[in-house]
């Protein structure tokens, strides 16, 4: 099974308890068979402060825009039997719109804040990270 993930950050757990959330999931399926992929944007903020370089189990795309990588996420999309698009992730918005078009398998949004999220729905503003069409 394959799975891709377009997310915040896997590569620093420095002010993002998610990373290691991440590397524990990710270290789980791998033991199960499962291959990951993680696309992460490499910004600065987490650059300077990264405490993994590799994944056992899984695979890092560490790019600078997304247009650099966008045909790889694409074919990595079209062999994957899960793509998941965090919060958060700079391109998820993108990436979502990759996944309906190419994806095969299962599309899975995953909020990594969810209180913050409907605190901005109520208030009548959309994510950064849902496009227009909203999640569908």
């Amino acid at each position: 099974m394959q799975m891709v993930i377009f997310g915040l950050t896997v590569t620093s757990s420095w002010g993002n308890g998610h990373a290691t959330l991440w590397r524990g999931l990710i270290r789980a399926l791998a033991r199960r068979g499962w291959s990951i992929t993680f696309f992460e944007r490499d910004t600065p903020y987490y650059a300077g402060t990264r405490d993994v370089d590799h994944l056992d189990g899984g695979n890092i795309v560490l790019y600078p825009d997304w247009e650099d990588i966008r045909r790889v996420a694409e074919q990595t999309i079209k062999r994957s039997d899960v793509v998941i698009v965090t919060s958060y992730c700079p391109d998820a918005v993108d990436a979502s719109r990759l996944a309906q078009q190419a994806g095969r398998g299962l599309r899975v949004f995953y909020d990594l804040d969810t209180p913050v999220t409907l605190a901005r729905i109520e208030q009548g503003e959309r994510p950064p990270y849902f496009g227009p069409e909203g999640l569908a």
